[in-house]
């Protein structure tokens, strides 16, 4: 799933989250928007409910639990 923006024939652009398995289907509409500034704000909050999307389902996936571990690929020498 992403966020996408599409304009439409009047010229005021659409905020949608979509899944594209060989075509796009959409998912949810964030809304409408006239200016740069309300597509940004719109598209910042689709951005972020498909990322609280993604955790909930990686969290459901590992029982409840997300454990994040950072380690240092780099050979010393």
């Amino acid at each position: 799933m992403f966020p996408r923006k599409k304009k439409n024939r009047a010229g005021i652009i659409s905020v949608v989250v979509d899944k594209s398995h060989g075509g796009f289907k959409e998912v949810k509409s964030f809304g409408v928007a006239k200016t740069e500034e309300e597509v940004d704000r719109l598209y910042a909050k689709a951005s972020e409910w498909v990322q609280q999307i993604s955790v909930e389902h990686t969290r459901k996936i590992f029982g409840g639990s997300i454990g994040l571990m950072f380690y240092n690929h780099h050979t010393l020498f």
